[in-house]
């Protein structure tokens, strides 16, 4: 569980900074780091409750494509 945590949470801290660098819509805010925690969270109880690995990697994989989401969104605001 801890390699998943490193592998996920440290990128998303500096990506969830760059993004609220860019002043998104309250809204687009809202759902990205919300949901990021959300799948965080259930990555945990699919974790702990011995949940097939197809449920565990379903959850890690939307956790990681917010975060994709969250660099594509800084990255075109850069530009």
């Amino acid at each position: 569980m801890n390699r998943n945590d490193m592998e996920n949470i440290p990128i998303f801290l500096i990506a969830g900074l760059l993004f609220v660098w860019t002043q998104p819509s309250l809204l687009v805010a809202q759902v990205l780091l919300y949901g990021f925690v959300a799948t965080r969270l259930a990555h945990f109880w699919a974790y702990s409750t011995a949940k097939p690995h197809e449920v565990r990697a379903t959850f890690f994989s939307i956790g990681s494509l917010i975060i994709i989401g969250m660099a594509v969104y800084t990255f075109i605001y850069a530009i």
